[in-house]
Parts: C-alpha cells; structure tokens; sequence
C-alpha cells in the first residue's frame, strides 16, 4: 500500500519550483544537518540548559531552517556563476546527442553488415 500510494504522490512533480527545491536541497541536507544540529545543540540547548522535548522541537526547527536558507544562499551563488539553461537549450542539446547517438548507432549496424 505503501509503495502504491509512494508512486502515486511522490513520483510526481506538483510543482516545479519547489521540486527543484526540495529534490536539490536534499543532498546537502543529508551531508550537512549533523554539522547544524552539533551547533544548536552546543551553541543553544546545553548553554540555556533545555529540556528534552523543547530541545528536540528547537533543534528540529533551527536545523531545517538553516539547511533550507544556507542552501538558498548556495544556490543562488551558483546560479549566479554558471547561469541555467533554457529550455531552448535543453531541447536542442538533447536533439543534438540523440542525433549523435542514432548516427553512432548506424555505424556500428552497418559495420556488423560488413563483417
């Protein structure tokens, strides 16, 4: 049920910008969270003293508000730098490497018809 209902709703792109978002913050939230979770941690919950379930609940929160804004920030620098393609582009491009790969693909049929 589960894997139907992960098919159904998650393989989908609802809307694109924030796929994008969360499909590219993804991995950097993976590499990146225990880092900001040690600095709450050590920088908020143990200097104040918090409990537990208010610590959770801040850690929590803080954590996935500076991987989602440091990720904003990275991201913007990097699109500053090399700039994303159009869909002109895109559509040209992938034309450009199916022709490349279908011309490929005629010379190696009509070198096994020679052999």
């Amino acid at each position: 049920m589960m894997t139907w209902l992960m098919h159904y709703a998650a393989n989908k792109k609802f809307n694109e910008t924030g796929y994008k978002l969360l499909a590219g913050s993804s991995l950097y939230a993976y590499l990146s969270h225990y880092f900001f979770i040690i600095i709450i941690a050590v920088g908020i919950v143990r200097p104040y003293k918090i409990e537990f379930i208010p610590a959770l609940f801040i850690v929590f929160t803080l954590t996935n508000a500076i991987i989602f804004l440091s990720y904003l920030i990275l991201n913007f620098c990097y699109e500053l730098a090399f700039p994303p393609k159009s869909t002109e582009q895109k559509k040209k491009e992938k034309q450009e490497e199916e022709e490349a790969l279908l011309a490929n693909e005629l010379m190696v049929e009509a070198g096994k018809k020679r052999d």
